[in-house]
Parts: structure tokens; sequence; C-alpha cells
């Protein structure tokens, strides 16, 4: 524990995306610094979220590649899996990440970074009390950046099961033969796809319609059909009611009274922001109904000078949604123009192949009342994605046919996270959408086809009956 003072300009309860990188703006404008972390330095996402399950996910990745390449002329026998040493090696890229943030931060000469729990404890005059331990310390300003965490669902018996969620599954050495998924959202696909090229037998128990539920339909049907032709057995409209140990396994009874056996079970059916014991009601900051803390535009809270960042503010859970939070808070606090106003959403679901996600689905553009035109296109007609031999996927943009202006956009399949950033930046710079139609693209990429899908948009007939 680092604390160069007792009384700062800014305090930051969190070290996950957005504090530390805050806390270093604040320090090199002259500010007295604290930084509160009660875990592990950098949060979820660099230890049990984006980059270790990324690490596995190239494991997973190479295991399939061998599999499959016989279909490239190349052949690969006895392909196996040691867990073990996948893990070793995520543990290896994360532990350098997290030992070099960490001894950054801790040894400091001016930011005060500390590992403990801290919450607020109410105001003396013009300055907030933070409490950690027996100690109190004060500042002007207070930002949160607690992050968010997995939640079970009520489901009778899984306390009594050791389930698994994305922290304890990324951990195991050996694959369990049988691995049922409770969640059929992104970290469930995520993960159950790479435990099934880890070699377990995995069944996606997704309670809704359909698996990745904030998608439009036709594009989650076509990333579960891909993860099918895998082996992955998915069942939509799959409520678990109860959990129990049977043997050395587990059974899940489904609300129709099936009975389905596994090893073990893992919990990818939700999380909730960590907004509960900040002493929020000391100081007056609000949250909505499901504990998101409310914030205006540049992340103010409903007290003055406490800001919210990152996942417990409701606007994006999502690592970089919380770093550029932190970046917008810098420059607010300058005097800049920046702020979450009118940010458009983009994001990827690292199943492989991924998708990439920017703006409206369909269907809320449709809601919007928006004249929509669209286009959809095939991945297995994009020539580099033949050429791969990866086909599975496709392409959907949804434009504003009244102001040439493309709203949403999704690429599902061969490097969708990349090719997602191109039709991001079109609308972050309210570019025409007839650009798309004008641009020179290299050959043979998967983006190149943008201007030939572009030239597919028709009226939506949906929207045009709304």
């Amino acid at each position: 524990m680092t604390l160069h003072h007792e009384q700062f300009d800014t305090i930051i309860i969190g070290g996950g995306q957005a504090g530390p990188g805050l806390a270093s703006n604040l320090d090199a404008r002259g500010e007295k610094v604290a930084v509160f972390q009660e875990s592990a330095f950098g949060g979820t996402c660099l230890n049990d979220g984006c980059r270790p399950t990324k690490a596995l996910r190239a494991s997973g990745h190479a295991a399939h590649a061998a599999r499959t390449a016989g279909r490239l002329g190349v052949h690969v026998d006895g392909v196996t899996v040691n867990v073990a040493e996948a893990v070793e090696r995520k543990d290896e890229l994360i532990g350098g990440w997290r030992q070099s943030g960490s001894e950054y931060y801790e040894n400091h000469d001016t930011i005060s970074y500390v590992t403990a729990r801290a919450r607020l404890a109410g105001k003396d005059g013009d300055v907030y009390r933070v409490e950690f331990g027996d100690r109190i310390v004060t500042a002007r300003r207070v930002v949160l950046n607690p992050g968010a965490r997995s939640v079970p669902p009520p489901i009778d018996g899984l306390d009594q099961i050791d389930a698994l969620d994305h922290h304890t599954l990324l951990d195991l050495k050996e694959a369990p033969p049988r691995l049922l998924v409770i969640g059929g959202s992104y970290i469930g696909l995520e993960l159950g796809q790479i435990w099934s090229r880890f070699g377990s037998r995995v069944t996606i128990l997704q309670s809704g319609e359909h698996v990745m539920p904030r998608e439009d339909p036709d594009i989650a049907a076509a990333a579960a059909r891909f993860l099918e032709d895998e082996g992955i057995e998915i069942r939509t409209g799959a409520r678990v009611v109860r959990a129990e140990r049977s043997g050395d396994g587990v059974t899940l009874t489904m609300d129709d009274g099936e009975r389905i056996d596994g090893d073990r079970v893992l919990i990818a059916a939700g999380r909730v922001p960590n907004s509960e014991d900040l002493g929020l009601d000391t100081v007056g900051v609000e949250t909505d109904a499901r504990g998101y803390i409310t914030t205006d535009e540049h992340f103010l809270t409903t007290a003055p000078d406490i800001y919210a960042l990152g996942d417990v503010n409701g606007r994006g859970a999502f690592t970089h949604t919380s770093y550029q939070d932190h970046e917008i808070l810098a420059d607010h606090l300058a005097g800049g123009e920046r702020s979450a106003s009118g940010r458009i959403p983009t994001y990827a679901v690292f199943t492989d192949p991924p998708l990439g996600r920017v703006g409206m689905t369909l269907a809320e553009a449709r809601a919007a009342g928006i004249t929509v035109s669209v286009a959809d296109y095939e991945m297995a007609s994009v020539t580099r994605a033949a050429l791969d031999g990866i086909t599975p996927g496709m392409v959907r943009l949804v434009v504003d046919a009244e102001r040439d202006r493309l709203v949403g956009a999704a690429v599902l399949g061969l490097h969708g996270d990349e090719v997602i950033h191109s039709l991001s930046m079109l609308m972050h710079l309210d570019g025409p959408a007839l650009a798309l139609g004008t641009w020179l693209a290299i050959h043979p990429t998967v983006a190149e086809f943008l201007p030939t899908i572009y030239a597919t948009a028709e009226p939506d007939s949906a929207s045009d009956d709304a």
C-alpha cells in the first residue's frame, strides 16, 4: 500500500480499465490522486475477462484449424489439447501484464495506489470522506469505477453443485467430458465454443427464443448454425429449474421435467453492477432499479463532483467503453467538449468466426420508425472467406434511406471484429452511406466487399409496412 497523503484532489474507487488511466491523466496535471482497488490490478478484463479468454480462444482456434486442415490439403493426425499448457500460457501472459501494471502504480512517486475495499462515508464540508479498513481519507472529487460481476440465476440447488463461472472455468486444467452451459448470450457462446474445441461435449441451454438475444434473430441463427456444425448442442426455450449432484456429475431439471446430465455446469446468465456497499446513500448518489448508477453525458452522478465510469454506469459493459469513459471525463475536467452523448455502441462477440456490431439492429431501426434500406450478404460469397475456407456467417447493413446514413451493421464471419471498424468510423464521422459504394478497398479482403454489399441494399418491406 502506498498512501502519499490523507487529503486528495481525486479519489478513484476501482482499478479496472477506467481508473488507472484517469489517475495518470489527473496526476500529470498536478492533482493529488488515490486509486483504491479491492482485488487484482486490471479488473475483469485483464484478470478473467477479455484477455485471458482470448488467450484460450487462440489455443482453441489452433486446435480447430489443425483438425479441419484436411479440407485445405493439410493433413494433421492425432490433434489433442493439453488444457493445462494452454492455461499456463494464458497465466503467463496475464500475470506479466498484471505485474507490470500493479508495480507501476504501487511504486508511483505521486499516485497513491491502495489494495483495499473503499466506500464513501459522507461529507465534511466541501470534501468527501472515503473509508477503508479503519482509516479515512478525503477528496473534493470521487470517481467510482467498481465494475460488475456475474450472478447465478435463481435455480433451486445451484449452490450445491460447485457450478463454474467465467472466473473459475478459466483455471480448469482439464476439459470436462460433458459441460452444460446455462446462458446462450455472448459469454456462454464464446466459452462454450472454446471448451468444445478443448474436448468437452458442450450443451448450451438458453431460456429465450434464440441465442444472442440482443441481435437480430437471423444473425443469431447464423451463429448458432456454425456452432452446431462444430458439434455443440444448443437448446433454446430451455429453462433450468433445479440442479443436483448425480454421482461424480450433475443433473439439471428443465421446466418441462426433462433431466440433462453433465460433469460440470458453467453459469453464463448475467451480470450486475458492483454498486452496493459503496456508501452511495451517504452522499446522495442515486441508482436505477437494476443498480446502475445514474449519470449525465459527462458521467456526473446525482451528487456534485462524484462521477461513475465503466460497467457500473450502464452505458456499455465493455472494456472499450470503460476506457473511453475515462478519456471523455478527463477531457471534460480539462474544459474540453467531449461527452458520451451520441456515442455509437459498438462491440464484438468473439466466437470463431466473430461477430462485429455497430449501431442499431434491423429490429431497433424498424422500432424507431426509420425508413430503412437493408443489405444482407452471405459470407460464403465473399472471395477472401472462400479462399481461407472460413465461410460461415453473413453481413448486414442497415441504412436510413431518407438521410443516406448507415445506422447499424453486423459482420458475422471471417475478420468481422476488424471489418466492423470501417463501418463504425463512417458512422462516427456522420459520413454518407453512399461512401460505402465508392471507396477503393484492397483485394482480396473481406472489407473489399462492402461496396458490393451496399449496392444490394433494398427498401425494407417490414419498415415500410410500419
